[in-house]
Order: C-alpha cells, then sequence, then structure tokens
C-alpha cells in the first residue's frame, strides 16, 4: 500500500502480539529478534532500528500486539507491513517491528523486522487451531485465557518497551487485549492504538446490544440491533455471543484509554457503524480510524493472477476452469467439521454440478482422503495445507466463495468482488454474515433456517448445500430459475462494485490510506510533543 508521505523523517511502529491459546500458564521469556523467520542471537526483544534513510532520525517503532490466532495476526502483519512502506512511492520511512512466538513469526511478511518474544505455552499449543477441542471449547476457556494472557504478556510488553532505545511511535494491540493501552501508559506514556480484527458493523452491533438490552427482558428470536442502530438489522438471540459481551467492558474501557482504535475495512461499506461506534456508545474513543482491507487482501484484482516457475498447483488447476465457473470452499484455519458434517458437505458440493475448490487447512482424518477420491471428477480438494486465499479469490475462473464468514475471509471475498454463501461457525461470524447478506446484499445464506451448527447433533445436509450453491452460482438454466439467474447476476455486479471500491481505498489517495496517513500524523505530533529521553 502506498501511502501519502507525511515527511521524511523515519519512524517506528511498535506492533507487540498476544497470545490466544485458550490455555492457562503462559510463561513468557523474551528472546531473539529475527529476520526471514530464523532466530539470531538472543536479546531481549526490542525494536528494530530504522530502516530507509539512515542519516535521519525520527520516532522508534510501533508494536503490534494480538490475539493469538492466524485471522488475528494476519491482518496486524500486514499492517505493519503497511507501516514499513509508508512514504512517497514507498519508500520505507517506518520501522514496524512485531513481537510474537516463533509459530507466528513464520507468517510475517519477509519485509518486516520481527522479533520474538518466546512463550512456552502448555502442549506447545500457542495457536487456538493446535488447542486439543476440549481445551478450546471449555466454557471457562476465554476467561481463564484472559488472566493468563495478562499475567504472562503484560510484563514481557513492558519489559520489551523499557528495553527500547527511544520512545516509540505507538503500541497497536489486538482489542481483547485490554491491559495493553495501560503497559504502555506505565512505561513512559506511549501512545496505544487499538487495532479491530473484526469490522465497524460487528462490533458497534455487539456493544449496541451489550449497551441496550434489558438484562431481565428476553429479546425476541429475531430481533432487531436497538440503540438507534444505523440500518434496521435483525439477529437470532442464539447468535449473541454471550462470552464476547461479558466481556465488553474490559475491552471498552481499555479502548478509552487509548490514542485512536483502528478497524480493518473501509469506508465505502463501514463508515456508518464507525461513526456510530465512535459517536453513540458508552465510552467511546476519541478518534476511530477506517484502514482496511489489508495488502494481502488486495494483493491482486480479480482476474489479474500471474503465472510463473513456482505457480501453487491449486492456481495451474485454476487456470484450466472457465471464468467465474468455481465455487471456493474454505472454513478458515480455526473452524473444523466431524465426519458426518465433512461427507455431507462433499455430496452437496457434488450434487451442485458445479466445479469447486474446497481448502481445508487443517487435516480431516480419513474422510477427507475418500472425499479426495471422490472430488477427482468434479473439483480438487486440499487437505493439511494452507492456500493462497487471495490469489485464489482474485482468479477470474472463481466465482463463488462459501465461507464461515470469518473477517479476514469476509474482506478478502469483497476485497476481489466474489459473492458468498455463509456458513457462520462461531463468535461474531453469525453478525458478519448479516453485514454480508443483509446490508452489502453479495451473500446468501447456506442455512435459511439459521439453527447453530455448533450445536451438538446438528448437520446441514447435502441437498442444503446444493440448493446455496445453486443461488449463489446459478444452476444453468431450468424451469423457474430466471428469477435465480437474475439474482446471480445482480449480486455479482455489486460484489464487483465493492471490489472496485476496496482497491480504490487503499489506492494512493483512497479513504483508508488517508486515514492511515492521518494516523501516523497525528502519532508523530504527539510524539514531537514529548521527550524521546523521558524515562520509560
Amino acid at each position: 500500500m502506498e501511502m501519502h508521505k507525511v515527511n521524511t523523517h523515519k519512524r517506528h511502529v511498535f506492533r507487540d502480539r498476544g497470545f490466544r491459546g485458550l490455555n492457562p500458564a503462559r510463561i513468557c521469556r523474551p528472546t531473539q529478534p529475527t529476520t526471514n523467520k530464523k532466530p539470531s542471537q538472543p536479546q531481549p526483544p526490542h525494536l528494530a532500528g530504522p530502516r530507509g534513510n539512515q542519516n535521519q532520525t525520527k520516532p522508534p517503532p510501533v508494536p503490534p500486539c494480538r490475539f493469538t490466532s492466524s485471522s488475528h495476526f494476519t491482518p496486524l502483519a500486514a499492517k505493519a507491513a503497511a507501516a514499513a512502506s509508508s512514504g512517497d512511492h514507498g519508500a520505507v520511512t517506518t520501522t514496524a517491528s512485531i513481537v510474537t512466538t516463533p509459530h507466528f513469526a513464520a507468517l510475517a511478511p519477509p519485509s518486516v523486522p520481527v522479533h520474538v518474544a518466546e512463550l512456552r505455552c502448555p502442549g506447545g499449543h500457542e495457536d487456538f487451531s493446535l488447542l486439543p477441542d476440549d481445551a478450546s471449547s471449555s466454557s471457562s476457556a476465554p476467561a481463564t485465557f484472559f488472566a493468563a494472557a495478562e499475567a504472562a504478556l503484560a510484563p514481557a510488553l513492558a519489559s520489551a518497551l523499557r528495553a527500547h532505545q527511544g520512545r516509540p511511535l505507538a503500541v497497536v494491540s489486538d482489542a481483547v487485549l485490554y491491559w495493553a493501552p495501560r503497559v504502555a501508559r506505565e512505561c513512559g506514556g506511549v501512545p496505544h492504538v487499538t487495532f479491530h480484527t473484526i469490522g465497524a458493523f460487528a462490533a458497534a452491533a455487539m456493544v449496541a446490544v451489550h449497551l441496550h438490552r434489558r438484562p431481565e427482558v428476553l429479546l425476541p428470536d429475531p430481533f432487531v440491533v436497538p440503540g438507534g442502530f444505523p440500518r434496521s438489522v435483525k439477529l437470532r438471540r442464539a447468535h449473541v455471543n454471550e462470552e464476547a459481551l461479558a466481556h465488553l467492558p474490559l475491552f471498552r474501557a481499555a479502548e478509552a484509554e487509548s490514542f485512536a482504535v483502528a478497524f480493518n475495512t473501509f469506508s465505502a461499506i463501514e463508515a456508518d457503524f464507525a461513526s456510530y461506534y465512535q459517536n453513540n456508545l458508552a465510552g467511546r474513543p476519541k478518534k476511530v480510524f477506517l484502514v482496511g482491507p489489508t495488502r494481502s487482501a488486495t494483493v491482486v484484482s480479480p482476474g489479474e493472477v500471474t503465472g510463473g516457475e513456482e505457480r501453487d498447483p491449486i492456481l495451474q488447476w485454476l487456470d484450466g476452469r472457465p471464468a467465474g465457473s468455481v465455487v471456493y470452499v474454505c472454513f478458515g484455519s480455526t473452524c473444523s467439521f466431524g465426519e458426518s458434517q465433512l461427507g455431507e458437505l462433499g455430496a452437496g458440493l457434488r450434487a451442485s454440478g458445479r466445479p469447486f475448490l474446497w481448502v481445508i487447512p487443517s487435516h480431516g482424518g480419513g474422510a477427507m482422503a475418500g472425499e479426495e477420491e471422490r472430488a477427482s471428477s468434479h473439483g480438487m480438494v486440499v487437505a493439511g495445507r494452507w492456500a493462497p486465499q487471495a490469489e485464489i479469490l482474485g482468479h477470474g475462473a472463481v466465482g463463488g466463495f462459501v465461507t464461515h464468514c470469518g473477517w479476514n475471509s469476509a474482506m478478502e471475498a469483497v476485497a476481489n468482488g466474489v459473492p458468498v454463501a455463509t456458513w457462520p461457525l462461531r463468535a461474531e461470524q453469525f453478525v458478519n454474515e448479516a453485514f454480508l447478506v443483509d446490508v452489502l446484499r453479495v451473500g446468501v445464506r447456506v442455512r435459511e433456517e439459521e439453527d447453530l451448527v455448533e450445536e451438538e447433533g446438528v448437520v446441514v445436509p447435502a441437498g442444503a448445500v446444493a440448493r446455496a450453491v445453486g443461488r449463489l452460482m446459478g444452476s444453468g438454466g431450468g424451469q423457474g430459475e430466471e428469477e435465480v439467474e437474475v439474482e446471480v447476476a445482480a449480486r455479482r455486479a455489486r460484489a464487483r462494485e465493492l471490489g472496485a471500491a476496496a482497491r480504490a481505498a487503499v489506492a494512493e489517495g483512497g479513504s483508508s490510506c488517508g486515514d492511515w496517513a492521518r494516523l501516523v500524523e497525528e502519532l508523530e505530533a504527539l510524539h514531537g510533543s514529548k521527550s524521546d529521553d523521558a524515562p520509560m
């Protein structure tokens, strides 16, 4: 992302990554910084020295802190890369650093200096996706995590800040790390920026429900989001994340202490909801910046995926498919199904008659071996490995995306102009579904009855999958299908419009580019009013 040049001085952005494995007792030991994902000699997790013009000096970095899963790490790492490429024509004028574990350091952009603060997690579970099912699904897991994370990570962040030479420009942290603003304040009053890895719509809707519902009165089912919400949107009671609502007071108090709040979104789709979030909710932050989609979501424009000697086999397979014909299926890195649901999903995809690309980053057990064989004449099944999702969605052969509605996936679909079939599984994904289907009008629901897949014994049958794919992609004619084809065409046109708006937002002079530049400008102005020599 090319940014407007703020000035010719270097600035350093320090991003500390928190940890989301839902198990107690993280023992945090700061160790070595790394470049290109390999550890070097041990030292405290201080921030890298300035990059770019070595003759100029300016504030050191902003560290990002995050909640541990790749879905929370990726957008913050992408913003670190953006910070490191700010300036005229992409000239590097900012040093961005990440404090994380070796597991997540491997996911960071190679252009960003990575500083590893090593955590010893029980069983080595740094990532939520690596946790046993019984640990991640425990009702006490969130509370256990938040207490353990604060005890282990707050001292580590404080140590990193105090070991750093010079005052960082700011600390940028994942929104759930409610203790990070306090640590930044105690370490010499370093400004803090809260970074949301969810959208402004979901954040505003959840806080509106929390503040405006009456605990003694049961919400209707469905209910309209209360509190003068910018749009009349209906949600189901079962889709309200009570665990998240219970922790909202902590998160909101932290935001009130922050200098600013940033969202991984852009104004063309969420300006009204960001404004509502800022101006109409208790404990509102002073400033809200919309700085998305991240560069990783818009790495290519639709139809412009390039070839090469090391071209991914997935992209090679897509090369041989007609434009807009393939439905892409992926449920993220932490969502998983039992064998019965995997079987129904595979049968539904085959019954749809559409070529499909089904990616399962985690292993699917014995069921997936059979699916790979059965899919050979219908599509491609990729199990147990990562896939280049942004490039897949940017490929001209892809005409639709069956998604769990995680915000990163939602933004990648929007940024690449791809309509979606929504199949949310947990957390705010159900709220994201309402945004994609009812507000943006680029999606169809897989489960029209909107029952909760997480409930034991609930299985979405193959017929429902096939029908959703038909509504998403079109069924190729037939009696009574003219209306479906009209809806498909309208949805695709709308998705293309939003994709163009997303790319414009992150282009030079775009809304998100401007918001990011203004945020850095304000932080630099604030930094200039403080002494770099102040004790940390």
